[in-house]
């Protein structure tokens, strides 16, 4: 539109004459980085004792599960699971912090991680970093978790069939990657988002302010309640019979996750 042209030119304009009348770099012309806070200093390098080289880019992720010997197990062997729904159910409770407090990639809800999208991630993330001063890590197992296919018109009965790929389920609010070292949020923003949108769920970019940040806000938001019947205490002391049209789940696990 006419005004969006005009504001952009605008910002343009006092970019150019902040940076006393020379001109910007074609880095300006991203959105999140037109803030004139920007950090344009160059980062130091990460020293070996902190993160050694080898380490700082992703391992690629085996396809089979290992077997307790450590033998890759073949795609014919029987390597089965439970596929109870329940894994799935529920937020997060113990990997949703991030372990070096920079950024990550969290879960907004449950789904399954194939093979393809550990790769896909792989790829596309290490091509992007700055082995001097980056680095990143998997927050996820590997795919452990069998999947079975049945050709259509096939009789049912038999026995349970052999897995034909194996899968990782992940919960609300997991933390699936972490990237760290000297980096800015501008930088860990331009490449994270995009790895949060090859994910089969909805996933966002997170850092350690957002989380400190939330945490605070739900804290501030419970203390100053004047309204004493919120759903923890309508559902206890089951207000108006409303059990009757509630779920075991959302019981168990709040109204968030029904």
């Amino acid at each position: 539109t006419i005004s969006s042209i005009m504001w952009r030119q605008r910002l343009s304009s006092a970019v150019v004459a902040d940076n006393f009348g020379r001109q910007p770099s074609r880095c300006l012309a991203a959105p999140y980085l037109w803030h004139w806070r920007v950090n344009w200093k160059p980062k130091p390098a990460l020293s070996e004792a902190e993160v050694p080289r080898d380490q700082r880019r992703l391992p690629i992720r085996p396809k089979v599960p290992t077997s307790n010997a450590g033998s890759l197990v073949s795609p014919g062997a029987k390597w089965h699971y439970t596929q109870s729904r329940a894994i799935f159910r529920g937020p997060e409770l113990v990997h949703n912090k991030l372990i070096h407090k920079q950024f990550g990639v969290q879960a907004l809800e449950a789904g399954v991680m194939l093979h393809n999208h550990f790769e896909t991630i792989r790829m596309s993330l290490n091509r992007k970093l700055d082995l001097d001063r980056m680095f990143a890590v998997w927050r996820v197992d590997a795919p452990w978790m069998a999947g079975y296919k049945r050709p259509p018109g096939l009789t049912l009965g038999g026995g349970k069939r052999d897995p034909k790929f194996y899968k990782s389920p992940v919960k609300d609010e997991r933390i699936i990657l972490e990237l760290g070292g000297n980096l800015d949020w501008q930088e860990a923003f331009r490449m994270l988002r995009q790895m949060a949108g090859y994910l089969p769920f909805k996933a966002r970019f997170v850092s350690q302010e957002m989380l400190d940040f939330e945490q605070r806000y739900d804290q501030y938001v419970s203390e100053v309640n004047v309204n004493p019947f919120d759903f923890d205490f309508v559902r206890k002391h089951n207000l108006c019979n409303v059990e009757r049209h509630l779920t075991p789940y959302a019981i168990k696990h709040g109204r968030r996750w029904w």
